[in-house]
């Protein structure tokens, strides 16, 4: 158990590493985006391929970023559904459904890592501006489906825990009320 708590921190690390880099494009493009504007009305200027590059990196964005909002559980869940149900049946549901978002990031995970290979062997390249190889503005998708798959089977077995002790979840057992200030 004590290698699975180092691998469930390193995955946890990664993640947040995801999100750095997520952050850090985020930024980047903001500046651009900004430092654009400025020229075009300042100089009547742009420079084209910047636009092609910032759909490439929103691509990246996305997918950064939606790992870390499912650990987070910052998805959209079925919480209202979900909430009118016994703690225990509740934990099952979610259970049920962490599994089916496992088998889905699976399949996904095989699609596109199947397609990012042959795009990778074939030397595809992208029609537009700037011609690049679409292998690596695609790469993302496989890895974050990755990624995906073992957080839900780590959501999938918090929640299966739950439910076979019938104990709620930290998230959901009421807070503890405040200490009065003296």
């Amino acid at each position: 158990m004590h290698f699975l708590g180092k691998l469930d921190r390193a995955f946890d690390k990664l993640m947040n590493v995801m999100l750095l880099l997520s952050g850090i494009l985020v930024i980047v493009d903001t500046v651009a985006v900004a430092q654009d504007v400025i020229v075009r009305k300042t100089f009547d200027w742009t420079w084209a391929p910047l636009y092609e590059l910032l759909q490439y990196s929103l691509v990246w964005i996305t997918f950064l970023g939606c790992v870390a909002i499912y650990r987070d559980h910052g998805h959209v869940k079925m919480d209202s559904m979900v909430a009118m149900l016994p703690k225990r049946a509740g934990n099952l549901v979610n259970f049920i459904t962490s599994c089916a978002v496992a088998l889905l990031c699976i399949l996904m995970l095989f699609l596109t890592a199947r397609l990012t290979l042959h795009d990778a062997q074939t030397h595809f390249v992208l029609a537009s501006v700037l011609n690049p190889v679409k292998w690596p503005i695609e790469i993302i998708i496989p890895i974050a489906f990755l990624m995906l798959f073992v957080q839900s089977i780590r959501h999938g077995v918090t929640y299966f825990r739950a439910f076979r002790s019938g104990e709620p979840l930290e998230a959901d057992k009421p807070a503890e009320p405040a200490e009065p200030a003296a």
